[in-house]
């Protein structure tokens, strides 16, 4: 098996519980004769358990219900695929598609702690490095030697340089030097670590407000990505976060780490239909190059094999 086979290998392996439950039980109502109340009930339910949503999972339901009354000589798995499939088809893994490539572009990483920004951040460095970019790592979590410290560690993995302030420094004020330094240095991209941030703290949200803003004085709209990672197992609270956090700053894309622990998946489905955000990516791993773009017909075929 190569390398890359590994990782997608291990990326369906993190469906196995949707898979799992929620195939089978559309699969047992297809093939049996009368359906009663709370089998329906109970197909809804394991949706909603699926993380994609109780309207979501509502909507699966009632089409469900009418498919196998109405039409019970059709695929009922090629329906669900073009069902599920037109939920992430429009999804759009590409970075900085508006940027000019002669400007600094920032990337700004943000979310709670122990989603593993940091390691995203070194995995996106080294990504970014392979396809020629000037890159450097900016340290914007301030409050937390650690974190520091395990950018830094990352930053010579990868071979690139990282910036940090002063200790206690202000974020904002880290990421503006930051950035001139990279404008200095003539480099293209930085990608910047933020300390983790609970969705429900205004004093921590404001300050990502002031961060954000700081980066758009710097460099156009079109240079930035604000990028919201989340633990692929947060289920419910990965649509909290997204929809907390885009009031204090525009996210254009979320990626989506763990994945190779037994992630359900299905909140990729309710992110894209109510919130309209892109995955740019998804962590399967610690290596340096476990960090793949996000395939949406592989993803629902992953989904449905």
């Amino acid at each position: 098996m190569t390398e890359k086979t590994g990782r997608w290998q291990r990326w369906r392996q993190g469906l196995g519980k949707m898979k799992e439950e929620v195939k089978n039980r559309f699969s047992q109502i297809w093939n049996q004769g009368k359906v009663d109340e709370k089998e329906w009930e109970e197909l809804e339910e394991n949706l909603i358990q699926a993380d994609l949503g109780p309207q979501l999972a509502m909507e699966l339901t009632e089409e469900f219900r009418e498919l196998k009354e109405s039409s019970p000589d059709k695929d009922w798995k090629e329906w669900l695929f073009d069902k599920l499939y037109s939920l992430v088809k429009d999804n759009h893994s590409q970075w900085f598609s508006q940027a000019d490539p002669q400007k600094l572009k920032v990337l700004l990483l943000l979310g709670i702690n122990g989603v593993g920004k940091t390691t995203v951040a070194g995995k996106l460095a080294y990504a970014f490095s392979h396809q020629e970019e000037r890159v450097s790592l900016i340290a914007a979590d301030t409050f937390r030697a650690a974190a520091e410290n395990q950018l830094e560690v990352w930053a010579k993995r990868v071979g690139v340089h990282c910036f940090r302030g002063s200790p206690g420094a202000d974020p904002a004020s880290v990421v503006f030097d930051g950035i001139e330094r990279a404008k200095k240095q003539g480099e293209s991209l930085v990608v910047v670590d933020t300390a983790g941030r609970s969705h429900a703290n205004r004093n921590l949200l404001a300050e990502l407000g002031k961060i954000g803003r700081v980066a758009a004085k710097n460099v156009p709209p079109e240079q930035i990505e604000n990028i919201l990672v989340v633990d692929a197992l947060a289920g419910q609270n990965a649509f909290v976060q997204a929809d907390s956090l885009s009031q204090v700053i525009p996210i254009t894309g979320i990626i989506l780490t763990k994945w190779d622990s037994q992630a359900k998946g299905g909140i990729i489905f309710r992110i894209r239909r109510e919130l309209g955000l892109s995955v740019k990516g998804i962590g399967v791993g610690e290596g340096v190059e476990d960090l793949i773009p996000f395939d949406p017909e592989e993803f629902v075929r992953a989904v449905l094999s």
